[in-house]
């Protein structure tokens, strides 16, 4: 086997076809992580005796002390990680080369499934050659971090994808119960999701603002700048338009009213042979409770009609796209509006969007591997769940050491 330095359209021309393949590892990426982290990029590939490509990785690096340097491969090395024989050749001629370049280890955290699970947590499938791999890795000396469960590492551990299909109807049947009177809801409300295709950061972060997001305009126009020319930065945003939400709040009102008013009459007839009383007194406390909350709607959606004649945004998303699917990295609802369910309608829209290019999958992003009903992050992990989504759990991050005297000193003194 033999390690050599290959160009940016090498290495994106392998990577699009790897299994692996995750925008984390593209060019863009790495052009984005230049600019926001001063980081140097390298494109490395893997050839085995008949000069045959059979791995590759997008390398980012910087020196940390003593002019010796770390390397980071984002959701890397691009190989087939059930090779044991493969994994130990390029371990083994890795070290070699940075070795010689004066780098101290090289961090990785390749997007390898532990175990599929439910919003339980309860595993649904579990990867059977991951003890495998986790073993040739620590005969490697690979340092783990660990099954962490919340934000230890680079990347999150954890994450939530749903499953996509060129039919909307399909994709729509497959959710939860829940998510669809949400979606139903919504769409009565009036909101609709439109795509930005300007990608104007300007609006996207005076919205964002609202959030308390920490993240700086800078950053969100950084990314602009590194996926734009290939258009896989998408922006959506969910918008009330509030004549027609003043409409329909009004129609369902009447209706409601209406079907009320018949239920009150058959109740005060008393008539138990023409009707069903009991029935109809259950069914007039339920039309009670949508009466009160068709009201309020109609308040509410008067007092914004008079507010926001033109409409008013209320939810926005950002997304990366990617060779078989897409990834959430904000998905945000303002406060003074989630009662309307604004991130399940956008979550919705989003996959009929991608669903319709063909594409597997939406990582509706991140959560933590705490489950618990009690937790304060169990709101975050019941936003995401629902959409025919399964819980992925990776790996993990590791370490592969090139010095183990000066990853020692590192660990000692630089990362604290």
């Amino acid at each position: 086997m033999r390690i050599v330095t290959i160009s940016r359209e090498e290495f994106d021309n392998f990577s699009i076809n790897h299994k692996y393949n995750t925008y984390y590892q593209s060019p863009e990426y790495a052009e984005f992580k230049k600019v926001t982290e001063n980081y140097s990029v390298s494109y490395l590939g893997f050839y085995d005796d008949s000069n045959e490509m059979i791995g590759a990785s997008m390398f980012l690096y910087k020196e940390l002390f003593w002019k010796r340097k770390y390397a980071y491969a984002p959701r890397g090395i691009l190989i087939d990680y059930d090779d044991k024989e493969l994994v130990n050749n390029v371990t083994s001629e890795l070290r070699k080369l940075l070795k010689k370049q004066k780098f101290i280890f090289v961090k990785i955290d390749p997007p390898i499934i532990a175990s599929e699970r439910d919003k339980e947590g309860n595993i649904i499938k579990f990867n059977n050659n991951v003890n495998l791999i986790l073993n040739n890795f620590k005969n490697n000396d690979y340092e783990h971090l660990g099954f962490n469960l919340y934000d230890e590492s680079l990347l999150p551990r954890w994450n939530v994808f749903a499953k996509l299909n060129n039919d909307a109807r399909i994709i729509f049947n497959n959710f939860d119960n829940k998510v669809k009177e949400q979606i139903s809801y919504a769409n009565s409300m009036a909101i609709t999701v439109t795509e930005d295709e300007t990608v104007d950061i300007d609006k996207f972060y005076e919205f964002l603002r609202k959030s308390n997001i920490r993240k700086t305009k800078k950053y969100f126009q950084c990314l602009k700048d590194a996926f734009y020319p290939s258009k896989k930065i998408k922006i959506f945003y969910a918008f009330i338009d509030t004549n027609k939400y003043t409409f329909n709040a009004n129609k369902l009102y009447n209706s409601e009213e209406e079907k009320n008013n018949i239920l009150s009459n058959i109740i005060s007839s008393g008539d138990s042979v023409k009707y069903n009383i009991p029935k109809a007194v259950n069914d007039k406390i339920t039309s009670d409770k949508y009466l009160a909350a068709y009201k309020r709607d109609v308040i509410e959606s008067t007092k914004l009609l008079s507010k926001y004649p033109e409409g008013i945004i209320c939810g926005c998303s950002l997304c990366i796209e990617e060779a078989s699917g897409a990834n959430v990295l904000i998905n945000y609802e303002d406060a003074e509006y989630n009662k309307y369910h604004v991130n399940a309608l956008l979550n919705y829209e989003m996959m009929k969007y991608f669903g319709k290019k063909n594409l597997k999958y939406l990582n509706l992003g991140s959560i933590t591997g705490n489950f618990n009903p009690n937790s304060k992050y169990y709101r975050a992990l019941l936003s995401k769940v629902g959409f025919n989504s399964t819980i992925i759990e990776y790996v993990g991050e590791f370490d592969i050491i090139i010095s183990k005297f000066m990853y020692k000193v590192y660990k000692r003194k630089y990362k604290k």
